[in-house]
């Protein structure tokens, strides 16, 4: 078995993936319309279809798992998170390890965890 993809569901996908390219700088393999796929193997599902499929709610904000990505300068990244209009909800506090990591909700409350690279 070989996984392919995670699956994140989302409220609103274009909200969502203005956040992954703008903010992660993450680029568009496809596009399905409710569904976008990035490369890397991240791939966002709008909520709708999702629930029809599951014939259950979509629920948010587990706190059970998180993204991790590596970026060469995470200054730069948490920069960009507070300039952003998306409401970014820290998980990190300021000082803790301020130039080497930061934690954060993505629009959906998906945590999001980025290190500097090689640490």
């Amino acid at each position: 078995m070989i996984l392919k993809n995670v699956l994140l569901v989302v409220k609103d996908i274009e909200r969502s993936r203005r956040f992954y390219q703008e903010i992660l700088g993450l680029s568009v393999t496809a596009d399905l319309g409710k569904k976008v796929l990035f490369a890397g193997g991240i791939v966002l599902e709008e909520s709708g279809p999702w629930e029809d499929a599951l014939k259950r709610p979509a629920v948010y904000g587990g706190n059970d798992a998180e993204l991790y990505f590596e970026a060469p300068d995470v200054c730069d990244i948490k920069k960009r998170l507070e300039d952003s209009d998306f409401g970014i909800e820290f998980l990190t506090e300021r000082g803790e390890e301020a130039s080497e990591v930061v934690r954060f909700y993505d629009p959906d409350r998906h945590i999001i965890e980025v290190r500097t690279t090689g640490w």
